[in-house]
């Protein structure tokens, strides 16, 4: 069979012992603004906040501000694991009437769906839910940080202000993207070049082009010096909701002053001599829980081989088959996280970020809140538009 990816090349990682702590991101200007903050004697959670708030503007096709997610810790001094749910959530005024199933078959997105007439819940304002990651990041800092808010998004501001670069890679996604993003005059006006085209990086050593991130930095000031939940109850929050609604949206100001994050106790469960902390609810993590209860079941031995692979395969099959067939909002938990972006930190005392953030599809909803230089989430796209179903 015939491949274009080399038979000779090999990966390595270099393990390297540290005094502060390690942040653990795929992009590497992220993992040092989180491991500057360690260095600084910051927590695990300060760490957190900075880390989160850079890889939002720096992969932001990725996550940012106006995503949502999850985030699991562990505190040294109790001994305890923590989950917090900052999940995005349905705009109330969202009518599923407005969502009819065009009867093509399945939609080509994330989830197994059945395809909507105009990808309504996938592209545009009205894919859009109700952004929970900032609360969240606001709500654990309240609780565990140790720095001062403000200090802790300056990295992400500074960055902003350059502007991202456009290196191969941001080249390449925003290449993979770019009929969608045409389709919004402000991502347009953001990620392409004459609002149509690809933007490509330079190819010398002395081209640089960057995007322009003013207005997001603008935004991040805000958020620096009034605090999270200026996102929700302060004029950046309306300007964001109305910027969705000029779109077609439901996002609403009303929308944004109702959300809180919420700390859970964690889905706990042992499996052989290791024990789980978990996210519990409509998250992934009663799904890994049932993914190790089937591997219960199975001989697996101590080595790795062609049966174990297959058990841990048709264990992960049959968890996911109950996940999008079972799971769903039957009262308990209104929250939906997703899983995009993931980064962990360990600080010097021992404590623990295990941080999940989204805007669910590859530039979400490929809308940008002119008034906020925000990328807006897809999160309706996370809820089944068969009614009837969970």
């Amino acid at each position: 069979m015939s491949s274009n990816l080399s038979h000779s090349s090999q990966t390595r990682k270099t393990v390297i012992e540290t005094e502060h702590g390690v942040v653990a991101a795929q992009h590497r200007l992220a993992a040092i603004a989180g491991a500057e903050v360690l260095a600084a004697g910051g927590d695990a959670v300060d760490a957190a906040v900075a880390t989160s708030f850079v890889i939002g503007v720096l992969e932001p096709w990725m996550s940012g501000p106006a995503g949502g997610g999850a985030m699991m810790l562990w505190r040294a001094d109790e001994g305890q694991a923590h989950a917090l749910n900052h999940g995005m959530r349905s705009p109330g005024a969202l009518d599923p009437a407005n969502y009819p199933l065009s009867g093509r078959g399945k939609a080509g997105d994330l989830f197994p769906w059945e395809h909507v007439e105009g990808d309504r819940n996938v592209q545009g304002a009205t894919a859009i839910a109700v952004p929970g990651v900032v609360d969240g990041l606001g709500q654990a800092h309240e609780r565990f940080g140790k720095m001062p808010w403000g200090e802790l998004l300056s990295p992400a501001i500074d960055h902003a202000r350059k502007g991202l670069l456009v290196d191969w890679y941001a080249a390449l996604v925003i290449a993979s993207c770019t009929r969608e993003l045409a389709k919004d005059d402000d991502a347009a006006a953001l990620f392409l070049e004459d609002g149509q085209w690809p933007t490509v990086s330079g190819w010398t050593a002395l081209a640089e082009k960057r995007l322009d991130q003013s207005r997001m930095a603008d935004s991040l000031d805000q958020i620096a010096r009034h605090g999270a939940r200026t996102l929700y109850d302060g004029d950046l929050g309306a300007a964001m909701a109305q910027d969705v609604q000029d779109k077609g949206g439901s996002l609403s100001r009303e929308d944004l002053n109702a959300y809180r994050a919420k700390f859970h106790a964690p889905l706990d469960f042992a499996y052989r001599d290791a024990r789980f902390h978990v996210v519990p609810g409509l998250t992934a993590g009663p799904t890994f829980r049932d993914t190790f209860a089937s591997l219960e079941t199975e001989a697996l031995g101590n080595a790795p081989g062609p049966d174990s692979y297959a058990a841990m395969a048709n264990a992960l099959k049959g968890a996911y088959a109950r996940r999008l067939g079972a799971m769903g909002d039957t009262g308990e938990s209104p929250e939906a996280p997703g899983c995009t972006t993931h980064f962990s930190v360990v600080d010097r005392d021992g404590n623990m970020v295990a941080q999940t953030q989204t805007l669910l599809s590859i530039f979400g909803s490929r809308v940008v809140s002119p008034s906020t230089g925000f990328l807006m989430n897809n999160g309706i796209m996370w809820f089944d538009p068969v009614q009837g179903r969970p």
